[in-house]
């Protein structure tokens, strides 16, 4: 249940990602924003599908659970969780900084407004929290464990992750003429507070791979 619970803490904190969200919202002003968001939503899921399958046939592999291949992966997941921090640091010293959603709104609102379903896909993909699901992949290849548990982590996760911009979705779905404002307010809080919540989640994250990637070169 270790891969379980851990896939849990990643998929609330992917949840939360500012850029994504961000993005999200400026995609729901788009001319067909509905199938937009739904195309969003699963170039999302696809991606997942993509790399969990990927990290769990690597995880199979029997040179990286036993021996210097299984203390290579548990020092890939250290090495990863000190970029984490580092990250997170140098985002911390930056949260002060002035910030409007002028500029992220300027380079993407042209072109978003005549987005159609495939391109909004590849968005999906593009605004993935990759350095989450990369942490979620490496935590799969160091806790292989049966395919059952994988598909429960798989499905935790990708519900969890999506999680805010499916109520944002909803929230839209419902009544758009009160959510557009909202979410123009909720989309300017969030470029600003963006690099500190970042700092945050990076910060939570790396630590935890840290500490998961030592107990585990500790113990073998």
């Amino acid at each position: 249940m270790t891969l379980v619970l851990t896939i849990v803490l990643l998929g609330l904190l992917a949840s939360v990602s500012p850029s994504t969200i961000v993005v999200f919202i400026l995609l729901l002003a788009t001319t067909r924003a509905r199938v937009n968001a739904a195309a969003f939503l699963i170039g999302w899921s696809v991606s997942l599908v993509v790399v969990f399958a990927v990290s769990y046939a690597i995880g199979g592999a029997r040179t990286l659970q036993h021996g210097s291949g299984s203390t290579a992966v548990k020092a890939t997941e250290i090495l990863l969780g000190a970029a984490l921090v580092v990250v997170a640091a140098r985002q911390w010293r930056r949260r002060d900084q002035p910030r409007t959603s002028s500029g992220v709104t300027k380079k993407f609102t042209g072109h978003l407004k005549q987005l159609n379903p495939w391109e909004a896909a590849i968005v999906g993909v593009l605004e993935q929290p990759w350095t989450l699901t990369a942490a979620a992949a490496v935590v799969l290849v160091h806790h292989h464990e049966a395919f059952p548990t994988v598909v429960v982590a798989f499905l935790i996760f990708t519900l969890l992750s999506t999680g805010t911009v499916g109520l944002i979705f909803l929230y839209f779905a419902r009544r758009p003429g009160e959510a557009e404002a909202h979410l123009s307010d909720l989309r300017d809080r969030l470029v600003r507070a963006g690099p500190a919540i970042f700092a945050i989640v990076s910060a939570a994250i790396g630590v935890y791979l840290i500490i998961d990637g030592v107990i585990g070169i500790a113990g073998s």
